[in-house]
């Protein structure tokens, strides 16, 4: 019989359950999805921050760079840029295509987790639809404010400019809210394309039918996880924050003397301060914590939110979702 169970506790915690029964397999995901995110940031540093301290040397010491060097060091910057970001979008979709596999289809790829094969090329497809859905959304939004606004000026402009005003301010106020409402049902209803695709192993976008019938569950589902991830990262965030405050703590004690010696340091003093601090063994090693932790935590939060949507996608199969997962 063609049976459909959605189960709003199951939904938020699916990841959880899946966790419980392969530890190592989401640790192992989630380890080398922080390891290609800390790389891409660390090039990301070394290609935009060696610029920025160049840029702030020269501004700190009043020197002119020559039109040459300045050339060669954004020309250097200018292609770096487009090769991190697009690094940035197949990290995050072989993580996406990881997480996924895990999360419908109990599936690991051996050794190296992430791929780029059919499953990643059907979720890039699916992606693109949609954010064109998004922007279409946007710009439609857009269009219909400018010409309600544009209408409600023309006809209450006889009455005086504030009467204009406030019946343009409400029309925008209530657009905003009816497009507010517009964006969490098309998010709610498209939210088990993703996880629907790689289930399948076919393009599902738009895959309108996996929320029919449990729109308001899968969007409880959505706000449940939505508070389990913001507890998560203020724990988290407070303890990277106070890693990054000691790591960077010998920099304040050193200029808090010096403030209470009445001495102001040169911008050239500043930065020798702040170079000595940051090249310490201590230092890197507390910033290199942090920043692992931060993004283990991320990659963690990132599975959370695709619970849903996993969960969502398997409890079309026709047997109760409890049973698919188990």
């Amino acid at each position: 019989m063609d049976t459909r169970t959605y189960n709003l506790g199951n939904a938020v915690f699916h990841f959880f359950h899946i966790a419980g029964k392969q530890p190592m397999a989401v640790l192992w995901i989630a380890l080398w999805q922080a390891l290609l995110t800390g790389g891409l940031t660390y090039l990301a540093w070394l290609t935009l921050g060696d610029f920025y301290i160049w840029m702030f040397q020269l501004a700190a010491s009043g020197a002119e760079p020559s039109e040459t060097e300045m050339l060669a060091r954004m020309g250097g910057v200018m292609a770096m840029v487009p090769l991190i970001s697009l690094g940035g979008i197949v990290i995050a979709l072989m993580a996406q295509g990881a997480w996924l596999r895990l999360l419908t289809r109990q599936e690991i790829a051996p050794v190296f987790p992430f791929r780029l094969g059919g499953d990643e090329l059907r979720l890039l497809v699916t992606n693109l639809g949609l954010i064109a859905v998004g922007i279409g959304a946007y710009f439609a939004f857009a269009f219909l404010i400018a010409i309600v606004t544009l209408g409600a000026v023309a006809a209450f402009s006889g009455g005086g400019n504030a009467e204009a005003g406030l019946a343009a301010g409400l029309l925008v106020g209530i657009g905003l809210l009816a497009f507010l409402v517009i964006a969490v049902f098309l998010s709610v209803r498209l939210s088990a394309a993703p996880a629907l695709t790689v289930l399948e192993k076919r393009i599902a976008f738009p895959a309108w039918g996996a929320t029919k019938g449990v729109f308001w569950p899968v969007l409880g589902g959505y706000i449940l996880t939505a508070i389990i991830i913001f507890i998560l990262s203020f724990v988290v965030g407070g303890v990277v924050n106070f890693a990054l405050l000691g790591a960077i703590w010998p920099v304040l004690g050193e200029f808090m003397e010096l403030a209470q010696a009445g001495y102001e340091p040169e911008p050239e003093e500043v930065l020798a301060i702040f170079a000595e601090t940051l090249s310490s063994a201590g230092t890197i090693t507390a910033l290199v914590a942090a920043g692992l932790l931060s993004v283990l935590m991320r990659s963690f939060l990132d599975a959370i939110w695709h619970g849903v949507g996993a969960y969502t996608a398997l409890s079309l199969q026709t047997r109760p979702a409890e049973d698919v997962r188990g």
